[in-house]
């Protein structure tokens, strides 16, 4: 068994006010009374987002050094290395489950495993069982991103017999007979997707013989906290919310991160060399959407690029997160056609229709906000040609406006021996975000011993 393993648990976009207001749960309580913690932070000159807070802690590197800029880019444009890359090359076995930018799947060791994050180019898993599982993932999320269907997962019958506890099954057989009679319990669907992920991770980490170091990628309280930081928050709202009902959603994605830190702190107990880490890489504080148009559009790469003039010859479509979508052009010569259409496409008001950022040869592309009579029109321009919503693969979906957006703030929580490889401090002192890879490597590499 190796001397320093490390479990991260990367939770992502949690502030410390938020850890704050939903204590008083029996393991999420005993995982802060024993953390020594941190504050960290970002430089307020970056673009906050996860896709850019994620590689600067795995690689400790700022953005401009990284270059990781947006969902479904090509890896060979990245710069710098991941934690778990570095710490494999030191013939350490690592674990690896839904990191941010983590495709394609790379060796892991004889002990170790390794599950690509929910944007990943295709479903190649180590070990290859957890292959189905993975596909059943990636097209929940090029359906919508945001909603997961439970009653979908049960078609996963055979793959998830040896995965899923009959508790979780019990779950979502409940979640769904709730929803019949409470319909806002719709909005826990997507916190599904993390309960089976843990299942998932539960089956793959041996607490008694674990990789090096292993991660666990949750965005389950983030989802919600952007939509529901107003039931959670009233006060920071004028006039606040008439009824609160997601306060319960909340507290359910919150139950959810109790229940993983309970199994985390049980697995310390079985192995008192584990260092438990957990990570936010920023945090989420109240936003005024007042303007919000009530509607959310979801795009289809490949209906776009006909609509276009364009076709499979020019790209292909990459997931990302809605209202965006990626595109990996196969040629500079394609590339810049895409651009160039692309750019041409505006509202009926005259308001460009989308924002486009490169990297090599992939494209992020994202729908812009719009007001409602745009999206009213129910058409487009490009160039001089009126294109529908619908011909372009654009769905117009009713939401309610976000309540929370990103802020540079964020949570660094640890228990067990890697707390010593950081120095000594103040409770949540500030500490920032690329500079933590480097003490945390040496931890886990046994260069610096717990």
């Amino acid at each position: 068994m190796f001397a320093n393993p490390v479990l991260l648990l990367e939770i992502n976009e949690i502030p410390w006010r938020v850890i704050d207001a939903l204590r008083g749960m029996r393991h999420v309580d005993a995982f802060f009374a024993r953390a020594t913690t941190w504050t960290t932070t970002c430089d307020p000159s970056w673009r906050l987002s996860p896709w850019i807070t994620w590689p600067t802690f795995h690689r400790g590197l700022p953005p401009a050094a990284h270059g990781s800029r947006a969902l479904g880019q090509d890896p060979s444009t990245f710069a710098g290395s991941p934690i778990w890359r570095d710490v494999r090359a030191r013939g350490l076995d690592v674990g690896v489950c839904g990191s941010l930018q983590s495709w394609p799947p790379e060796d892991p060791g004889p002990r170790g495993f390794f599950v690509p994050d929910t944007f990943a180019h295709d479903a190649r898993c180590i070990p290859r069982w957890v292959e189905p599982i993975q596909a059943f993932n990636l097209a929940q999320v090029a359906a919508n991103a945001r909603v997961i269907r439970p009653r979908v997962a049960l078609t996963l019958a055979p793959e998830l017999a040896r995965v899923l506890r009959p508790r979780t099954v019990a779950r979502i057989l409940a979640q769904l007979a709730s929803e019949r009679v409470d319909r806002t319990r719709l909005a826990r669907r997507p916190i599904f997707q993390t309960i089976l992920f843990w299942d998932v991770f539960r089956r793959l980490y041996d607490p008694k013989r674990p990789p090096a170091l292993a991660t666990f990628f949750t965005n389950h309280v983030a989802s919600v906290m952007h939509r529901y930081w107003s039931h959670l928050f009233p006060e920071d709202f004028a006039p606040p919310p008439a009824a609160r009902p997601h306060e319960r959603t909340m507290r359910f994605a919150w139950r959810v991160l109790d229940e993983i830190l309970g199994d985390a702190l049980a697995w310390q107990r079985q192995n008192p060399r584990l260092s438990i880490v957990l990570a936010t890489s920023m945090g989420q504080a109240a936003v005024d959407r007042a303007g919000h148009s009530g509607l959310e559009g979801a795009m289809d790469g490949a209906k776009l690029l006909e609509a276009l003039g364009l076709g499979a010859g020019d790209a292909t479509p990459r997931l990302a997160m809605v209202p965006q979508i990626g595109l990996e052009a196969t040629s500079e010569a394609s590339l810049t056609r895409i651009v160039d259409r692309l750019c041409t496409c505006r509202a009926e008001s005259g308001d460009p229709l989308f924002y486009v950022e490169r990297r090599g040869l992939t494209l992020s592309v994202t729908l812009r906000p719009l007001a409602r009579a745009d999206l009213d029109a129910g058409w487009f321009l490009a160039g001089d040609r009126k294109i529908g919503w619908a011909a372009a693969g654009i769905t117009l979906h009713a939401v309610a406006p976000g309540t929370a957006n990103h802020v540079p703030d964020g949570v660094l929580a640890i228990v067990g021996p890697a707390a010593r490889a950081f120095p000594a401090g103040p409770s949540r002192a500030p500490i920032a975000l690329e500079t933590i890879k480097d003490p945390l490597l040496a931890f886990v590499t046994g260069s610096r011993e717990g």
